[in-house]
């Protein structure tokens, strides 16, 4: 077992391909002749897996059919996917992959953050007129469009997080005070923590703070992250659905 410095310390945003990072400075473990690299942001990674299953699997029980609950199950595939796959390929298999490996994960919560904020906009439909929710969700696709095409021709980690930021941050959250000032709707309640654990994850990250290479940067931010899903996820449930959510449209 080799201790070393985390990784992104070594690269801190463009990844070359693996043959050339020096992983001789990346903390690693032998798995049964297998290397691993940052084992501990694999973990941490499937304990956001993990999370996205429980709360799919509770959304999942939900018996009644509405957009906002399908779009909601999509978000925590996807995510569940994005962890999954970034924490395995991403990071321990990055010295076989390179970049190439970071880009399945990347492409999946590009998928989950939109499916969330197409969940909201189902949220706020009755408040909407069938044009202006049509606008709206017609504006969801192209944004994730171009989110989807940046990330390829840039191969570049900041996408993902501008993408977050304006999906989350200015869409869902102004979408969410919008309908609790006129409804006060309880979920929205729970969607604003999950913005809020949202924020200290980035904030987090952002800093750099690290507590070894068992528990790096990456892991301590996995942690707020982790809350941030499972509040995205209650807010969801907690939610005053109308029938009139469906209009004549389609999701």
């Amino acid at each position: 077992m080799h201790l070393g410095v985390p990784l992104q310390k070594i690269i801190p945003f463009d990844f070359p391909g693996p043959g050339e990072i020096d992983f001789s400075q990346v903390h690693h473990i032998d798995f049964f002749g297998v290397p691993l690299y940052e084992p501990s942001t694999i973990l941490s990674s499937l304990v956001m897996t993990f999370v996205c299953w429980i709360a799919y699997r509770q959304l999942a029980a939900v018996s009644t059919p509405h957009p906002v609950y399908r779009f909601a199950r999509l978000y925590l595939l996807f995510m569940g996917l994005a962890t999954a796959i970034g924490g395995i390929l991403g990071h321990g298999f990055l010295y076989l992959t390179g970049l190439p490996g970071k880009l399945p994960g990347w492409i999946c919560s590009l998928l989950a953050i939109a499916f969330y904020e197409r969940a909201v906009l189902w949220h706020a439909t009755p408040l909407l007129s069938e044009k202006v929710a049509g606008k709206f969700r017609t504006a969801n696709v192209i944004a994730l469009l171009v989110f989807l095409a940046t990330t390829l021709i840039t191969l570049h980690f900041m996408v993902i997080q501008v993408q977050a930021f304006y999906s989350l941050f200015v869409v869902v959250g102004g979408m969410e005070l919008w309908i609790y000032r006129k409804t006060g709707d309880p979920g929205s309640i729970l969607v604003f923590k999950a913005l809020a654990w949202a924020i200290l994850a980035a904030g987090v990250h952002a800093s750099g703070i690290s507590l070894g290479v068992w528990f790096t940067t990456n892991d301590i931010s996995h942690i707020p992250m982790s809350l941030a899903i499972w509040y995205f996820h209650k807010g969801i449930l907690s939610m005053r659905l109308s029938p009139a959510t469906y209009k004549n449209g389609k999701p």
